[in-house]
This record gives C-alpha cells, structure tokens and sequence, in this order.
C-alpha cells in the first residue's frame, strides 16, 4: 500500500520534518509571543529559545537536504554528497534557489531572535506590545522566504499562481496552529487559573479562522493536484493523504475538546492538569501528521505531476 523509502529517502524525510518543525516554531510561537503572552519572562525566553532551536534545526535540515540530493544525484553513495563540484553546479538551479531561501530565512529567524532576547532581558521589565509586533513582524518576512521556497520545488511548483498561492497560505495555517501548541502547554504549568482560562479562549477563537484557511486552502491545493477523485483511493498519494486528512481530524477533534469543554471547565489546578494532559495528546497526532506529510512531499507525489 505504501512505498517503503529507501536509505536516501529516509534522511530527506527527516530533514523535511526539521523544515517543517522550523516553520511551525516561527509562525506558532511568534504568534504566541503577541497574542497568548502571559507576560512572565521565564515564558518569553522559552519561547524565544523554542523559536530558536526550530530555527537552527530546520537550518540544518535544509543544509543537509541539499547534500542528500547532490548524493542522489551522483549515484555514488555517501562520498557522492561531498562533490563539491556539483554541489557548486546545483546552486544554480533550481534547488539551489529553494536552498537559498530557506536559509536565509531560518538564518533570519535566529538572528533576530538572539538579538531580541538580548534586548529583552536588559530590560527592567518584559517589553510592550509593540516590541512583540516588531518580532512577528521580522519573524513573518523569514518565514514568508521559507514558505514561497515551497512554490518553487517539486510537483507544487508546476501548479497555477492561484493554486501556488494557496501553499503558502496552508503551510502558514498549519505552521501557525502547531508551531503554538508548545507554547500553550508552557501557559498550562505557569499562567494563572482566571487568565490561563482568558488566553485559551482568544487562542480557541482564533483558531477557527486559522482551521477555515487551512482547510480552504489544501482544498484548492488538492483539486489541482489530482486528476479525478478516484486517485484518492487508487494511488499510494491518495492513499497517504487519506491518511493524513485522518489525522488531521483527529487532532481538529481534539482541539474542538479543549475549546468547548476543557478550557470553560478551568476552575482548579487539576483542570488545569486535564488541559495540559489533552495538549499533549493533540502534540503528538500533530507528529504523526507532520510525518505523514513530509511522507507525501518526500517520498510519493500525484500521479498526474
């Protein structure tokens, strides 16, 4: 039913899931700092510390991507990802564009990150909302240069502008919504009761409109990417993504749990515990999404593209 990936395949798949870790820390926990801050700085510099370490790992799975590929295309094993004579020819195509991007902009993301931590921890106290405004602001350009990479590699980059369009508006979605997770599970063990209550409940309204893009959005990706709908059951791709449309669901369903019944019930700490137990639940489907989809834009594509 699935393709069993191969040794090279594997470690591009990993280095997809670094990448896409690396979006989901920028977007989500930018995000968190402006919107879902509890203005305690031990909550400031683990977020800023989360956002760095995505940002340094989906660097380093970027980097090492692109090796893969010039191994892959050498045909000469391990040795082969150290030509650097391809290496150096494949920075002008294609791949060395994407490979650009995305560097630049998780080097970006880190850069900017030390730099504002350093700014805010001379501080006497945490920073206005303006300072937050600023980072999500420097934080979305590098983020954009990490999104639009993907317009321009693999079976997306022969689709329409519209369709085009519309992955980087679903990888924001998806990156905005998971990369928070971490975040709110850190508001669990150290927000008060009444204010915990008040920020699960702008994130819970947030999030439907964050849902509506993302669902709208891979449903125009994926009118373009299939042929007819019956690829949906009679191609490993459509298979896969049947898969991870499951999981997306489950982890809609989980979320819908929080904001409907576990965030109005916070009355006490063991509420509170109920809470942290379910965003651990909804971290770990959203692993197997990540997963499931760095499985379908690394080791199978549509049969059209």
């Amino acid at each position: 039913m699935f393709s069993v990936p191969t040794s090279w395949e594997l470690t591009s798949l990993v280095c997809k899931l670094l990448l896409y870790f690396g979006a989901a820390s920028i977007a989500g926990g930018s995000l968190c700092l402006w919107l879902y801050n509890n203005g305690r700085r031990q909550f400031f510099e683990k977020v800023i510390g989360y956002i760095m370490l995505g940002a340094f790992l989906g660097f380093l799975g970027t980097l090492v991507n692109y090796f893969v590929q010039v191994g892959l295309i050498n045909a000469r094993g391990l040795t082969g990802m150290f030509d650097w004579d391809m290496a150096s020819l494949l920075l002008e195509t294609q791949l060395g564009e994407v490979t650009y991007m995305r560097l630049a902009g998780f080097m970006i993301a880190f850069i900017s990150s030390l730099l504002f931590f350093r700014k805010a921890v001379r501080l006497p106290q945490l920073p206005q909302q303006s300072f937050y405004r600023l980072l999500l602001g420097v934080h979305g350009i590098a983020f954009l240069l990490v999104a639009f990479s993907f317009t321009k590699a693999g079976h997306v980059s022969v689709l329409t502008g519209i369709a085009r369009t519309a992955v980087v508006f679903h990888l924001y979605a998806f990156s905005a919504w998971t990369g928070s997770l971490f975040p709110l599970l850190l508001l669990t063990n150290s927000t008060g009761l009444n204010l915990l209550q008040k920020l699960m409940q702008q994130f819970g309204d947030n999030a439907l409109g964050i849902v509506i893009i993302l669902v709208g959005a891979g449903a125009l990706m994926l009118l373009e990417l299939l042929d007819n709908p019956a690829e949906l059951y009679t191609t490993p791709y459509g298979r896969v993504f049947l898969l991870k449309l499951l999981l997306v669901l489950v982890t809609l369903s989980v979320a819908v749990i929080n904001k409907l019944v576990l965030v109005p019930a916070i009355v006490n700490n063991a509420s509170a515990l109920r809470l942290r137990r379910s965003i651990r639940v909804e971290m770990v489907a959203v692993t197997l999404l990540l997963i499931t989809a760095s499985y379908l834009s690394t080791i199978v594509g549509p049969a059209g593209h």
